[in-house]
């Protein structure tokens, strides 16, 4: 795709688009932090997305599947207590349909925008993926408020909202002290961050740019890495 469309202002063009998930374990149990593209797209994403196949020239095998990478790594999707959906746009709910045991953690407001987007972003929605949703019981973190998921520091929600009102990032303290942070789409990619640009299809301007602040700021401490959701690079 072109840059721009991820970048206000961006020029060039963008060859490889990653949309990854992470699953992360801890003693309480797997955390899984979104659930990438539908299954049911692995090996024909036309048939589950229409003309999005061919704008974002989508290239989906059967083994990246979310289920079958689970399964890869020796877990089943029913080993998943817990869902950390960074936003519901179509990239992001895919797998939702695999986890209706579990519990899940969404930003404010979030699936109700899902529900009722303004008209330059709801193309970026699912309704098959929102019904997923419905079966999944949702905690709602509130705007501004960054919550410790064990009270251990090992796993914390970052309230990020902007590109959507409920986009969230992830925070992962290991042992050795390092900390890891999942940007989701906060920030698409490293330029967003550097330059503090948001993108085209943002729903609020005014909150993602003070996301893309608190995102700056955190990668400037030195224990920091951070993951760029959509980045090649990263």
């Amino acid at each position: 795709m072109d840059k721009s469309i991820l970048l206000l202002g961006g020029g060039g063009e963008i060859v490889t688009l990653p949309a990854p998930c992470f699953l992360v374990e801890h003693d309480e149990g797997l955390v899984l932090f979104d659930t990438g593209l539908a299954s049911e797209a692995a090996g024909d994403p036309a048939a589950a997305y229409g003309p999005l196949a061919a704008m974002f020239e989508m290239t989906f095998p059967e083994e990246c599947r979310l289920d079958r990478q689970i399964e890869a790594l020796g877990f089943r999707t029913m080993d998943v207590k817990r869902v950390v959906l960074s936003h519901a746009h179509f990239d992001h709910t895919g797998g939702l349909h695999h986890f209706p045991h579990a519990e899940g953690f969404v930003g404010s407001g979030e699936l109700r925008y899902a529900h009722n987007a303004d008209p330059h972003t709801a193309g970026f929605f699912r309704s098959k993926d929102l019904e997923a949703a419905g079966r999944i019981r949702w905690n709602e973190l509130p705007a501004g408020y960054d919550h410790d998921m064990f009270g251990d520091g090992s796993v914390t929600l970052l309230s990020l909202p902007g590109h959507t009102p409920g986009a969230l990032g992830l925070q992962l303290r290991f042992e050795d002290g390092h900390t890891l942070i999942l940007t989701g789409d906060a920030a698409h990619l490293r330029e967003n961050i550097d330059h503090t640009v948001g993108m085209p299809f943002d729903a609020d301007v005014v909150h993602k740019l003070d996301s893309l602040r608190k995102l700056k700021l955190l990668g400037t401490r030195p224990d920091v890495t951070m993951w760029v959701n959509h980045d090649p690079q990263d």
